[in-house]
């Protein structure tokens, strides 16, 4: 069965390309002229030029493809203005179901976010279910409300089948734009204070982000939304685990709302100055104090088993570790856990994907 990739080159979709090909997939990929493509290096996959927003780029990407998987997005929090997130998730989604009819694949799996549950202020959990509450939501969670939205009624009214995936914070190899997900993991270890904060999240490995979209697409029902986690942790839980995996001290400091929303301030102001991205933004800071708890019970009837959370900050470390991502100083005094030892040394041996 041939399926194509949109959104290849990002840590979600390289890593569903690889997850793919692995399963016995022929894999498409469409590309940018001027995209990045080492994540797809030396894959056996075939490779069409074309963009999204560009419809007529399209028919011949979808072409031949029973299942078309929608991952182009930009997953950011700086950078890019709420108009410019919007088009791509609205016009991008509604070109590649056009296209998709056209071409008569049997379904499109779109990769939309858990955000779109909304969190809490204190501890619980949220599924499919869940109602979005909350008030003034980032850019990019605005997007992802309405790219999800869209694409449901869209696809309603073009009678082609679809399917939304709603991954945690996907986290793993592959990832050479450094997508937010890792970089919280990158910006503990560089901080000298190793900072925690009061709420918390559900990291979920990247390689199973890419086994929940495939199950989606075999068994998913269509119009359903599915939600792609591993396990609830405080953020305190999760920087403990990594100050473990890592050998060192931390977490040292709690951050509150007002201490993390001053940091990033202080943060994207450095971050203009520079020219650079910012370690943190106030949107990323606000949303640091609340609980991005969520259960995947509905995916899990699929047949989805993710590992264990340890395990996927394990194999994210193993790969950040060997991107100069971390600080000279603070590589130097790391004492690596055998749990990350032994995720390097499968990913050099390509055996993580």
């Amino acid at each position: 069965m041939k399926a194509l990739v949109t959104g290849a080159t990002g840590i979600i979709g390289s890593n569903l390309v690889r997850a793919l090909l692995a399963t016995g997939y022929d894999v498409r990929v469409l590309l940018r002229a001027a995209s990045d493509a080492r994540s797809l290096a030396g894959l056996a996959i075939e490779r069409c030029e074309g963009d999204v927003l560009e419809p007529e780029t399209l028919d011949a990407a979808v072409q031949g493809c029973a299942v078309v998987f929608h991952a182009a997005a930009v997953f950011s929090y700086w950078g890019q203005s709420a108009e410019a997130l919007q088009d791509l998730a609205i016009g991008g989604t509604r070109n590649v179901l056009a296209a998709a009819r056209r071409a008569g694949s049997a379904r499109v799996v779109v990769t939309s976010s858990s955000v779109v549950l909304g969190s809490s202020a204190t501890p619980g959990t949220r599924d499919e279910a869940a109602v979005f509450d909350e008030a003034n939501p980032p850019a990019y969670t605005l997007s992802k409300l309405r790219q999800e939205s869209a694409a449901f009624a869209i696809g309603a009214e073009l009678g082609i089948e679809v399917v939304a995936v709603c991954p945690t914070l996907a986290i793993g190899p592959h990832d050479y734009r450094l997508s937010p997900s890792n970089a919280y993991i990158v910006n503990y270890f560089n901080d000298p204070f190793r900072s925690t904060f009061v709420g918390g999240c559900n990291f979920v490995s990247a390689r199973d982000v890419a086994a929940g979209h495939i199950l989606a697409a075999e068994k998913g029902t269509p119009g359903s939304r599915y939600v792609v986690g591993s396990e609830n942790t405080t953020w305190r839980q999760a920087h403990e685990l990594l100050s473990d995996l890592g050998g060192t001290f931390g977490p040292s400091v709690v951050l509150n709302h007002t201490a993390s929303y001053l940091a990033a301030m202080g943060a994207e102001i450095a971050a203009r100055l520079a020219g650079t991205r910012p370690a943190a933004t106030r949107d990323e800071a606000k949303m640091s104090t609340r609980f991005y708890w969520y259960e995947h019970e509905r995916l899990a009837r699929l047949g989805y088993a993710p590992m264990p959370v340890r395990q996927a900050l394990a194999e994210a470390m193993a790969w950040l570790l060997g991107r100069a991502y971390l600080a000279d100083s603070v590589m130097e005094k790391l004492k690596l856990a055998p749990d990350v030892l032994t995720a390097r040394a499968l990913l050099s041996e390509g055996r993580l994907g």
